[in-house]
């Protein structure tokens, strides 16, 4: 039985290539370019920071991110600029089946799970009218870590108090179903894009193309 519905943020609930409109706003015909990188990196860097123990808040990763790929693609930029395609990441769109189907989920518990800074996670809830959605809102930043770390899904499971086999876990980032695979609990795979999921070993308990797939499980 799930009692639990534990749902990633970015790329899950919220689509994070609505930052494009922003690129392209402030660097005409780059949008979808800049933005593809940007993402691309930030996933790096926060991977490479986790294998050496080297924090940072995650928005001042997606600050970098987003400089790094500026600059080497020798686009002129502003501080201006730089906080224009921050202040994006606040106000990400929310996928359209996303709010109906939360308020229709009442027989389980909803937690967000996710890398961003609570203040970031608040921000973009309050956006989209979510921020009731959910009972409890965990942010990897009060522990320092980042998924896919075994470590985070051992904190969540001790924060929200619950038994492994009850807990379904809900993303779109296959490194973070594959950790919450390995830890042990249940996972759905949100494949929006139609890919496969190549890992090695590993493969989510149920695949759908939105959220509202998970409904039939409950």
């Amino acid at each position: 039985m799930i009692k639990t519905l534990v749902f990633d943020l970015y790329g899950t609930l919220f689509d994070i290539n609505s930052v494009q409109g922003k690129c392209e706003k402030l660097f005409p015909g780059n949008g979808e370019k800049i933005a593809k990188a940007w993402r691309h990196k930030l996933i790096e860097y926060t991977h490479v920071r986790q294998l050496v123990d080297q924090y940072k808040p995650f928005s001042k990763v997606i600050k970098d991110a987003l400089e790094y790929v500026l600059d080497r693609n020798e686009f002129d930029y502003s501080l201006k600029d730089i906080h224009e395609c921050m202040e994006a990441y606040d106000r990400l769109t929310v996928f359209p089946e996303v709010s109906q189907t939360l308020n229709e989920m009442t027989r389980v518990d909803k937690v967000i799970f996710s890398n961003g800074n609570r203040e970031m996670i608040e921000k973009v809830l309050a956006h989209s009218n979510l921020e009731n959605s959910f009972k409890y809102i965990l942010s990897l930043e009060e522990f320092a870590m980042y998924k896919p770390n075994s470590n985070a899904y051992m904190l969540l499971e001790e924060k929200v108090e619950c038994e492994k086999n009850e807990v379904l876990f809900v993303s779109s980032n296959k490194w973070d179903i594959v950790g919450a695979q390995k830890f042990g609990f249940q996972t759905a795979w949100i494949n929006r894009n139609f890919s496969e999921f190549e890992y090695i070993e590993v493969e989510p308990d149920y695949e759908f193309q939105s959220i509202y797939g998970v409904k039939d499980l409950l």
